[in-house]
């Protein structure tokens, strides 16, 4: 399961393990009653998630082309906020959006331009050599 702005999810019967991570940060996003059946109990499904919050911001840019704007989000960073700047002079009309975006990932910062990592892939092709067989 994947939810925006989270980092995982997890779900559980256990009101100890719920207590448990909600004591270590993570937060109760739903909970329901899981109906009883002939070999079953009914059971409550507790549903936590581990959210990604302004603190885990490692990053800050302000940028005013949306261009620019949505090459960065295409690299994983958040727009955390938008904004229209007016001019200095009261008199003169020159109004200015800016984009505030964060880079919330543990990861280096990628820039546009910037070659991304290849993911590593448990399926990675290994060459074997004819000639041993």
């Amino acid at each position: 399961m994947s939810i925006e702005g989270t980092r995982r999810v997890m779900e559980t019967t256990s009101h100890e393990t719920a207590n448990q991570y909600l004591r270590f940060g993570w937060s109760l996003i739903n909970h329901y009653v899981v109906e009883a059946t002939p070999d079953t109990p009914a059971m409550v499904k507790y549903v936590l998630a581990s959210v990604r919050r302004l603190e885990d911001t490692h990053e800050v840019l302000t940028l005013g082309d949306p261009d620019e704007v949505n090459a960065h989000l295409q690299l994983g960073w958040k727009l955390i906020e938008k904004y229209v700047a007016g001019s200095r002079h009261p008199d003169r009309r020159d109004e200015v959006l800016h984009f505030v975006l964060a880079w919330q990932r543990e990861e280096t910062p990628l820039r546009p331009g910037d070659v991304p990592p290849a993911p590593e892939s448990a399926d990675a092709a290994v060459e074997i050599d004819d000639e041993l067989w």
